[in-house]
């Protein structure tokens, strides 16, 4: 192979790098995307930001729109993107979207945390930094993660309560 084809396949590989990456709600999505987002050519995008896209700027308060109009939109968009790093919290995307994004080639990817590490992340927002309190939430999330585990459809999980730097180092080893 010579120079020419040897930068091509290199363009074709990262042209189509499609992975989502799913996490509970305190598992460093935000912090992880900051610092992913300067070292790749790949587009980074976010289920919170593009919700708020489809809803001319503001969160979407109501639930079911936000649910049943929103987020099949923006899944239709992402399973049909060539290249994209997709994080998104769990329950947005059912186990047949996530079969459909791997016969698609995306590498399924979760950040896991324990329930423990969650409560001290949630307290410690609710605490310093006037977020809501998201402990209701926990147990439904663990346990979407466990069923995608269970059902063999993620590709690797990489521990949430590492340092950020190692996360997207794992990160880019699944895509590379």
């Amino acid at each position: 192979m010579d120079n020419q084809q040897k930068q091509e396949s290199v363009k074709n590989h990262f042209e189509q790098m499609k992975a989502l990456v799913i996490g509970t709600s305190l598992s460093g999505k935000t912090t992880i995307i900051r610092h992913l987002r300067p070292k790749s050519t790949v587009p980074i995008l976010e289920m919170d930001e593009e919700l708020k896209i489809l809803n001319k700027g503001e969160y979407p308060e109501d639930i079911e729109y936000k649910l049943k109009v929103l987020t099949p939109k923006i899944i239709d968009k992402i399973l049909n993107r060539k290249n994209i790093i997709f994080f998104t919290n769990t329950d947005y995307f059912t186990i047949d979207d996530l079969l459909t994004a791997k016969k698609k080639g995306f590498k399924i990817i979760q950040l896991e945390l324990d329930l423990d590490q969650l409560k001290k992340r949630n307290e410690y927002r609710v605490k310093n930094e006037g977020y809501e309190d998201l402990s209701k939430w926990f147990k439904g999330m663990l346990q979407y993660q466990e069923v995608l585990r269970n059902k063999g459809i993620v590709d690797k999980i990489i521990h949430a309560d590492q340092p950020v730097e190692n996360i997207v180092k794992e990160i880019q080893k699944v895509l590379h």
